[in-house]
């Protein structure tokens, strides 16, 4: 007669294995579904976190117009063509532009 290849105890052991990591998925699942299930606190949080920084004089430049046309010319830009190509190069330049203008007005 010879002994079983596993024990009960190892076969408890593998289950409690397999529910924990069950766990660990649906709460990763969980976690990344919530921007998804909630988009409008999203944006408020968004529009929160850009008047707290734009109250302590540090614009990150991503207003919700240039998240717009950052998407739309994602989307589009290739239809565009020349148009948008420049479009894409204006989002770019932007954002220095508005930091050199935040810095004359500073001094």
């Amino acid at each position: 007669m010879s002994l079983p290849l596993t024990t009960s105890k190892d076969i408890g052991m593998r289950k409690d294995l397999v529910r924990l990591r069950m766990e660990m998925h649906r709460q990763q699942l969980l976690y990344n579904a919530q921007p998804l299930s909630h988009p409008f606190q999203l944006v408020r949080n968004m529009a929160s976190r850009r008047s707290a920084s734009s109250s302590s004089g540090s614009g990150s430049g991503k207003t919700p117009l240039m998240i717009a046309a950052t998407i739309g010319l994602s989307l589009f830009g290739r239809r565009l063509g020349r148009v948008g190509r420049l479009a894409k190069l204006a989002l770019a330049v932007y954002p220095l532009v508005k930091g050199g203008k935040m810095l004359a007005q500073k001094r």
